[in-house]
């Protein structure tokens, strides 16, 4: 964990314990982390996908005009630090301050993939707070003129540099952000359509008029974003003529889910089966077919779902709370007696009168049981309290299973965000359950195993299933539905989407949304139609661009380095050029990085070789494109290099006759 990931945590624990340490505690707290996050070192300057969070305190001028000075900075500055503290508790990073408004960055120095969800959520925590303090400025002051208005927008902005690199922040995308500000209603959040894209079904919305924004030629479509959506599982995919598209390619995935059911249910024993694939190959709308299958039949089975945030390696026990939050229906914003009577209700309807058995769950995913009998004689063995709240949890599903007679599946999503106590928890149930007709289905990217080597290990019964990129035929025919309303896909068309996809489903999904929104492909009318003549230049969509940088951000230093000089090759490239590039990059240390980026998926060897001696490597995806060094001087010295050393390359490839294979090679 890096220094700001653990100042990150800290501000983020503090946050959560404001209700119970006063705000003056609090704020003194993080008045010294904060400090010392600003002295983490920045970055150079660098081109990030970012999402950007505006906003101003609205009838500041009216407040001050009736105020003493003293006053006004106690208002103006108490709700800034307040903000700020919002911000840091979503792993966002304020800017600049100007005036009675502020400036924060998601994805500032580590892209996170929710980034953009991250903003919303922390934008609709400042108007709440807003109408908190304007209940306090009436009361104190009486005056009723105290409000804030939000504007959100996520694009590509250049970081760093300048006279003021800690706060610099440059490109169009900021001015959107603010205009977006600007316009919006007192009191509400206003969205772009590109952030929109990226929390679209987590939040309900209402569609604004177009924005005209200066410096852009179209108007800029927003919504107003009036709540967030109670938690879902739906990763159904919808067309852009919002038709399902059908599940495609995963037949033998899913024939093997199934079978791993029927086993639990015919032995009546537990199985844990862990799907392993990369962002956007489409294991969580695997899930949910399953579940279909599963509730298309006659027999009843009990399903549990949960999550894990991406924030959650630091929040202990953080994925079983979110699994029963979810069956429960706990809120975030519930007090504690409210979260404590349904955690009761829930658990009772098995427990019973076992008091116990609530208490040790409920003090461990942080429900505070600190003054019940049962957990306050315990509360300063964090050992006993562990194992005796692992045993109420394992009999809480074997009680569960005793009343109902149902078989159960437990569907855990994204568990490779999850917290180690929670995975020790999973492990423990999965061992505690063995005599419980019980299939334990854990979606994950190949990180959790880089953590967790033992997770998928010999252990009996577990199962590994990894989910691969989809055929080129199966990625045609998720283009041909996707475009099903036009009644002729030209080749280009499929031909674009399908080679700059790498068979990802969503990036399939949002390139045909990105050719869409471009006016490539025109939707008006019953009828479709291609402007052929634009499908020169694909760039990347900013909804995968963020998933892109987030990968690229896990890496190393010397495995991101070892990426983007790569990157300037090509989508294709082998060891001449790179050895020129950077002398030794080809050695055996340098080797290990490519190999470790191989099993991280990021890159993969092409056989055959292009010439005797040449070892010649892909870099997986878009992944190469966004890796690229950019337009910087280390960047342009490298092309010159890459340009003379594919010149040679070339030379010696006419000399071995084999001249016909440079496309590929350039690829």
């Amino acid at each position: 964990m890096t220094e700001r990931e653990e100042l990150e945590g800290g501000i983020a624990a503090l946050e959560a314990q404001r209700a119970v340490l006063g705000d003056a505690v609090v704020d003194t707290a993080l008045a010294a982390l904060r400090a010392r996050l600003a002295r983490v070192d920045s970055p150079a300057p660098q081109l990030r996908p970012v999402t950007i969070l505006f906003a101003d305190v609205v009838g500041s001028t009216s407040v001050s005009q009736q105020l003493d000075p003293e006053d006004i900075q106690a208002v103006m500055d108490g709700a800034l630090r307040r903000f700020t503290s919002l911000v840091e508790s979503r792993r966002g990073r304020v800017l600049q301050y100007a005036g009675d408004s502020l400036l924060a960055v998601f994805g500032f120095l580590e892209a996170r993939e929710d980034d953009p969800e991250r903003a919303v959520r922390a934008g609709l925590d400042i108007l709440d707070e807003a109408n908190r303090l304007e209940q306090q400025v009436r009361e104190r002051y009486g005056r009723r003129d105290f409000n804030v208005r939000i504007g959100v927008h996520t694009g590509p902005v250049l970081l760093g540099g300048g006279v003021d690199a800690d706060g610099s922040i440059r490109g169009i995308a900021v001015n959107i952000a603010a205009r977006l500000e600007q316009a919006g209603p007192v009191g509400r959040l206003r969205i772009s359509y590109t952030t929109y894209r990226h929390v679209r079904g987590l939040f309900d919305v209402s569609e604004e008029p177009p924005l005209s924004v200066k410096g852009i030629p179209d108007p800029v479509r927003s919504y107003i974003v009036l709540g967030a959506k109670p938690g879902t599982f739906d990763g159904s995919t919808r067309g852009p003529d919002g038709a399902e598209t059908p599940l495609i390619g995963r037949d033998a995935e899913l024939a093997k889910l199934i079978a791993a059911f029927e086993t639990v249910r015919a032995q009546r024993t537990s199985s844990v089966v862990t799907l392993v694939g990369d962002a956007g190959l489409g294991k969580t709308r695997l899930m949910l077919e399953f579940e279909r299958w599963l509730a298309a039949r006659h027999e009843t089975v009990a399903r549990f779902h949960g999550r894990a945030p991406a924030y959650g390696t630091q929040v202990p026990y953080g994925l079983m709370r979110a699994l029963f939050s979810r069956r429960f229906e706990i809120l975030d914003d519930d007090t504690q007696a409210v979260a404590h009577a349904k955690l009761t209700k829930g658990l009772g309807t098995c427990v019973g009168d076992r008091g116990e058995h609530i208490a040790l769950i409920g003090q461990l995913i942080g429900l505070d049981y600190g003054a019940n009998p049962h957990i306050s004689g315990i509360a300063d063995d964090g050992v006993q309290l562990r194992n005796r709240a692992f045993h109420a949890v394992g009999e809480y599903f074997r009680l569960f299973h005793a009343q109902n007679g149902a078989p159960i599946v437990v569907l855990l999503d994204d568990l490779h965000w999850a917290d180690d106590d929670s995975l020790d928890l999973f492990d423990h149930i999965s061992q505690a359950c063995r005599d419980v007709p019980m299939l334990l289905l854990c979606l994950t990217r190949s990180e959790l195993l880089e953590r967790r080597p033992s997770w998928t290990g010999n252990r009996s019964p577990r199962e590994r299933l990894d989910l691969g990129p989809l055929s080129e035929q199966s990625s045609r025919e998720l283009v041909e539905s996707l475009l099903r309303r036009l009644a002729s896909i030209p080749d280009a068309l499929r031909d674009v989407v399908v080679s700059n996809a790498d068979g990802n489903p969503f990036f399939i999904e949002e390139l045909v949304a990105m050719l869409i929104d471009n006016g490539v492909i025109a939707t008006d009318g019953a009828g479709w139609d291609v402007a052929t003549d634009r499908l020169v230049d694909v760039l990347i969509p900013s909804t995968l661009a963020g998933v892109l940088q987030s990968r690229l951000d896990a890496l190393s230093a010397a495995e991101k380095t070892a990426l983007q000089r790569a990157s300037v090759i090509g989508y294709v490239f082998w060891d001449e050029p790179l050895e020129r590039m950077a002398p030794g990059a080809t050695r055996s240390g340098s080797r290990s990085r490519f190999q470790r980026l191989r099993r991280r998926a990021r890159v993969r060897i092409q056989a055959p070789p292009v010439a005797s001696g040449d070892l010649r490597r892909r870099a997986q995806g878009r992944e190469a494109s966004a890796a690229s060094p950019g337009r910087t001087v280390a960047g342009r010295q490298e092309r010159r290099t890459v340009r003379g050393a594919r010149r040679t390359h070339r030379g010696a490839l006419r000399a071995r006759g084999r001249h016909g294979e440079r496309s590929d090679v350039l690829a």
